[in-house]
């Protein structure tokens, strides 16, 4: 069978951030390149669009899907451009209704049959790289599908499902993601040693940890790790094939099982692949030891989850990390020249302005910390934050479930005691210049996000401070 898989274009959701996003979110669609695989490991014939990467209108893209003529076509979407997905399929149907259109990613997976939208044949919910050959022998066949797991289908008008596909347990035994039908070179990303061409790589699966604003039903909380000959054997395939030397760990947590990412590090080491690379992990789970490691195997940005400093904000979002780890951390990334990110909520469980201040005075004094990410907490279907803002539980109360507008940057669907959904992005602004404004972290930020992302934030960087001192 001929099969099509599309990544939506998304990035122009987001107005005066889609250069922001489009400069640091443009990576692989790495679940779509693992569908490839298995698929051309069964003899059939695929193309991956990534809509985003390419430039590619939803015009362009249906023209592409008709010239391909493929027997079935697959998408992915996460929540916030869940909508875009669906638009792009209603326009498949008009060119084809008898196309038959698939559906995956985290945002059906979670919701199921509440977002099984009419241009949408088939859905599937959770990891798909064993059910999915089984539903193409299947479907090439013209058999019975419901005994294929993970599945919602339409027998007529009526949606039948097989229920979650069950987590793959020998994670090495999916073949490694089919990168060939991705613009390699389309891929590139700002860091502190200049633009990277780089990929997307994954060493384990699950995440343990209960944080109530990601939600682990897709993956679970068990954690299923990968071989380390595996991940060593897909980076040299990465290496010799696209000639990419840039590695995103997409891992939840990097740093999770000290031995096993200790053990990758030495093989990076003996195997002398002279990569770069770069996570994210919790802060209490670095020590010189294996920041030293990780730095001289080459890792070159980590990222930390802060959230809050609030005691009492981290105890209701499940945050068990001291606080005093993230200064500690950073002077240890900093110690070895890592660039290091610290990501910020704001809107979440019991916010006040008063949390919000806190947070962004511990910010503007600790000059160990160079970067600083803000976003607007953002109830995901799935989360325990969602359930919490439909219960109207710790001041929060959910405005909308127009799911468009779950974006984390210039929206807001939550209000939190007394701020309103206004009143956060007017702070994700405020903490924005407050952590940008100082002078030792504008050339860092410079040698990010390149020339014109520089202009841009200083730009914004001024506009706020002028917003801030009309207030006043």
């Amino acid at each position: 069978m001929k099969i099509m898989l599309i990544f939506p274009t998304w990035t122009g959701e987001y107005g005066l951030f889609s250069y922001f996003a489009k400069r640091a979110s443009t990576w692989p669609p790495l679940n779509l390149a693992y569908v490839a695989a298995v698929s051309e490991a069964r003899g059939h014939e695929v193309r991956i669009i990534d809509g985003e990467a390419e430039g590619m209108t939803f015009k362009k893209t249906i023209g592409e899907v008709m010239a391909f003529d493929p027997d079935i076509v697959g998408m992915t979407a996460t929540t916030p451009f869940y909508h875009l997905a669906c638009e792009l399929a209603k326009g498949i149907k008009e060119a084809n209704s008898g196309l038959p259109i698939i559906i995956g990613g985290p945002h059906i997976s979670i919701l199921k049959e509440k977002s099984f939208d009419k241009p949408f044949d088939y859905a599937f919910l959770g990891e798909a790289e064993e059910s999915w050959p089984i539903f193409l022998e299947r479907f090439e066949k013209g058999e019975d599908l419901s005994g294929v797991k993970g599945l919602l289908f339409r027998d007529g008008n009526v949606v039948r499902s097989t229920g979650m596909s069950e987590p793959l347990n020998d994670v090495d035994s999916i073949p490694f993601p089919a990168r060939h039908l991705l613009k390699a070179d389309r891929y590139r990303i700002g860091t502190m040693r200049g633009m990277k061409r780089f990929t997307t790589i994954m060493t384990t699966r699950g995440c343990p940890f209960k944080c109530i604003y990601c939600s682990t039903k897709v993956f679970g909380n068990r954690v299923r790790r990968r071989s380390v000959q595996s991940v060593i054997e897909e980076i040299e395939s990465v290496i010799s094939k696209h000639n990419i030397r840039h590695f995103i760990i997409l891992d939840d947590t990097l740093t999770l099982d000290r031995m096993h990412i200790a053990d990758l590090c030495d093989a990076i080491e003996r195997e002398r692949l002279s990569i770069t690379f770069e996570g994210s992990t919790r802060a209490d789970l670095v020590d010189e030891g294996l920041i030293a490691k990780m730095a001289k195997a080459g890792l070159i940005r980590l990222s930390f989850g802060l959230e809050t400093v609030d005691p009492e904000i981290r105890r209701l979002i499940k945050k068990e990390v001291p606080l005093a780890s993230y200064s500690t951390a950073n002077r240890l990334t900093n110690k070895y020249h890592i660039e290091t990110l610290n990501s910020v909520m704001l809107g979440l469980p019991g916010e006040t302005r008063e949390t919000i201040a806190k947070t962004l005075a511990f910010l503007s004094s600790a000059k160990e910390i160079h970067q600083a990410n803000f976003s607007i907490a953002t109830p995901y279907p799935g989360t325990e934050l969602y359930e919490m803002a439909k219960k109207e539980e710790h001041g929060l109360k959910l405005m909308t479930e127009d799911y468009s507008k779950y974006r984390r940057y210039g929206s807001a669907v939550m209000t939190v005691n007394k701020l309103s959904p206004s009143d956060l992005v007017e702070l994700q602004n405020d903490g924005f210049v407050s952590i940008y404004s100082a002078p030792w972290r504008i050339m860092p930020m410079i040698r990010k996000s390149g020339i014109i992302g520089g202009l841009l934030t200083l730009m914004r960087v001024f506009k706020g401070m002028a917003r801030k001192a009309f207030r006043r």
